[in-house]
């Protein structure tokens, strides 16, 4: 019985440090994942944007 309960305790910690782990990665990488995505989404809009209102409008040829 007593060592049933060491090797279910010995297993739920090495699970919970390994998700310690993975969470702590996560917790690093979330941010700058969001920013990358971020920035590029803001990079595409911009130039979007500028394409739209720099473009040179057709001028229709005037009727003599």
């Amino acid at each position: 019985m007593a060592i049933e309960i060491a090797n279910t305790t010995a297993a739920m910690t090495q699970r919970a440090l390994a998700t310690a782990g993975s969470l702590k990665a996560f917790l690093l990488a979330h941010p700058v994942g969001v920013a990358v995505v971020g920035g590029a989404l803001v990079g595409a809009g911009t130039y979007y944007l500028m394409q739209k209102f720099l473009k040179k409008k057709e001028e229709e040829p005037a009727a003599a």
